[in-house]
């Protein structure tokens, strides 16, 4: 009966082990709707070394990532032109994703992400992250109106993106 108990105390004890994993890729995915279909603009970086902390008690320890804004792909040269030309690429050349605390909890993660985008910075306080195969991801939505960024139209208001997009940050180890 005591030896029950003991392990319970250890399994169910608060104490986490720091650990740490080494970020091999790195991808951002911006989406969103058209009034005639969808589009993904994405940026990804492979053969990194970036270490991530997780669980560790120094809160300070961040990792960051200077992310080119020309270097997102829309799939054609039209589509590049018109997504540089609405986050404003040539006033705002690069965007910064700041990733630290990153915790877990039975399986859980979350972290706290800073976004600096078009002269804009966003926190978000402990988001959710998903565990996928190969590292973690997570998901934001966001609003043009939340960027002051104008909703680009095509051929005279006949093809309008909508107001929100999604941002996806996906880090594997």
């Amino acid at each position: 009966m005591r030896v029950l108990l003991a392990l319970l105390l250890i399994l169910l004890s608060p104490y986490k082990e720091e650990k740490e994993v080494i970020v091999t890729k790195k991808k951002i995915t911006v989406s969103g709707q058209t009034s005639i279909g969808g589009f993904n603009c994405e940026y990804a970086k492979n053969s990194l070394r970036d270490t991530l902390f997780i669980d560790t008690p120094l809160k300070s320890k961040e990792l960051v990532f200077d992310i080119p804004v020309d270097d997102f792909s829309c799939g054609n040269f039209l589509l590049n032109k018109d997504f540089r030309k609405t986050i404003k690429a040539d006033k705002y050349p690069h965007a910064k994703v700041r990733v630290r605390n990153l915790k877990s909890n039975y399986g859980h993660y979350s972290c706290d992400l800073t976004v600096d985008i078009v002269g804009k910075r966003m926190h978000y306080k402990e988001l959710p992250l998903k565990r996928t195969p190969d590292g973690i991801a997570a998901k934001l939505i966001l609003s043009f109106n939340e960027l002051e960024l104008e909703a680009p139209k095509k051929l005279g208001g006949l093809v309008k993106v909508e107001e929100e997009l999604m941002l996806e940050f996906k880090l594997s180890f």
